[in-house]
């Protein structure tokens, strides 16, 4: 049995793929396999996939079924009880594998963890995560709560994250009538149930630049994980309650630049406004045009190679 099993969803990522399935296969600690799963790709993908040869790589093939379902099935097909994902199109530095070693030789029954992890906006602007980490040596490993250390980045990104794989299946996985933020939604749900341990050495990059990536998608199509769930547990959680406010915020300004009138003020009426920052709440009361100027303003600003964000 390998130490790990290494999750890659893939659909429609034949530009990014190669240099995400090199990292992998380049990684210095070597006993894992791969579970590559075709989710129904229409252009090349399942051809990159194969033209690597290697008896470590599994390759399977579905109809298309979303991200969600199709991370679900490759932990089915997991052999290893470490499960750690990667997206198709982004990629690990050498070191990854070592690292979350690391946090299991620490912290051996962790149900969930994580590691550092870079943002490739563009050419010019590449950053670290940023997170209450920013102030913690780079060879800390901890558990922490992850509601308390995801109000910027996220703790956990589907590229830096690992699963004891039972863990995984008793949350029951993904859920798959969500298709926008599938993540966040599984991240509270494990979070509520175990800390995260988390290494703050970098060794995942996010490539935001890349081809067809998800958040390119129409907003009108997104399903949105329901946060109403969580309420309850909120009132007695101060932690969670802070974390649902800030995604709340979030989805709120989206549907304000996409002109969804109905969908920003049902958002907007559940946020604590005592909890958002004093750039968030400006930005929540500025008229939609001059909203979207902002963000023109700001997206030219990370091409320039500077980064800016409300939520810091």
């Amino acid at each position: 049995m390998p130490r790990f099993s290494v999750i890659i969803p893939l659909y429609n990522k034949e530009e990014d793929f190669p240099s995400t399935l090199k990292s992998v296969m380049s990684q210095t600690f070597k006993d894992f396999e791969v579970i590559i799963v075709n989710d129904g790709s229409t252009d090349n993908s399942l051809a990159v996939a194969e033209s690597i040869k290697d008896s470590r790589i599994k390759i399977y093939s579905k109809e298309n079924e979303g991200l969600a379902a199709t991370r679900n099935y490759a932990v089915a097909k997991a052999t290893s009880e470490n499960v750690v994902w990667i997206d198709a199109d982004d990629y690990w530095l050498p070191w990854h594998l070592e690292n979350i070693d690391a946090i299991l030789a620490k912290f051996p029954e962790a149900h969930w963890f994580a590691t550092a992890y870079n943002k490739k906006h563009n050419d010019k602007l590449t950053r670290k995560m940023v997170s209450p980490f920013a102030d913690i040596t780079e060879d800390w490993i901890g558990q922490v709560n992850y509601f308390e250390y995801s109000l910027a980045d996220s703790a956990a990104t589907g590229s830096s994250i690992g699963f004891k794989k039972r863990f995984f299946q008793n949350l029951g996985g993904h859920n798959t009538d969500i298709t926008f933020s599938e993540d966040t939604d599984l991240w509270i749900r494990a979070a509520l149930k175990a800390p995260l341990a988390f290494s703050n050495k970098v060794s995942t990059v996010i490539n935001l630049d890349s081809n067809n990536r998800l958040n390119h998608s129409s907003l009108k199509s997104r399903i949105y994980p329901d946060f109403d769930l969580y309420d309850k547990e909120a009132e007695t959680n101060p932690a969670l309650k802070q974390y649902l406010n800030v995604h709340r915020y979030s989805i709120a300004i989206q549907y304000k630049l996409a002109g969804d009138k109905a969908n920003f003020e049902k958002y907007k009426s559940k946020l604590i406004l005592e909890g958002l920052n004093a750039k968030q709440k400006l930005l929540l009361s500025l008229p939609r045009q001059v909203l979207i100027k902002s963000k023109a303003f700001k997206e030219f600003l990370h091409q320039s190679g500077f980064y800016f964000s409300t939520y810091r």
